[in-house]
């Protein structure tokens, strides 16, 4: 049985809002399961205000590299070094989300 795709989709930086979408993200990662959590636009500054090390956690689980989709990264160096991440513009985010079979929004 193949397991369905997840995107986690967090949308707001408002702690709760991360700290509920990473939380999900981690959970279906340690039950194998293929996530990928997606930072749009505002959400960014999550990663960036106060990057965590449960952020490089998905990594040990083996999720997806965390995707960020927002205008207003033009310096990627300012990403933390230990998160792996990959940039999706954010006219290629309706794209990337087809590829997955669910995709759980948190605003």
């Amino acid at each position: 049985m193949t397991m369905k795709r997840i995107a986690i989709l967090q949308c707001s930086a408002a702690r709760d809002s991360a700290t509920e979408a990473l939380d999900i993200a981690l959970a279906l990662a340690s039950f194998d399961y293929p996530v990928q959590l997606i930072l749009s636009d505002e959400a960014v500054k999550s990663l960036l205000n106060q990057p965590s090390k449960r952020y490089a956690m998905l990594e040990l689980l083996d999720a997806e590299p965390i995707a960020i989709s927002s205008t207003n990264i033009t310096d990627t160096t300012a990403l933390p070094a230990n998160i792996d991440t990959v940039i999706v513009s954010p006219q290629q985010l309706k794209h990337h989300l087809n590829q997955f079979d669910e995709v759980l929004q948190f605003s």
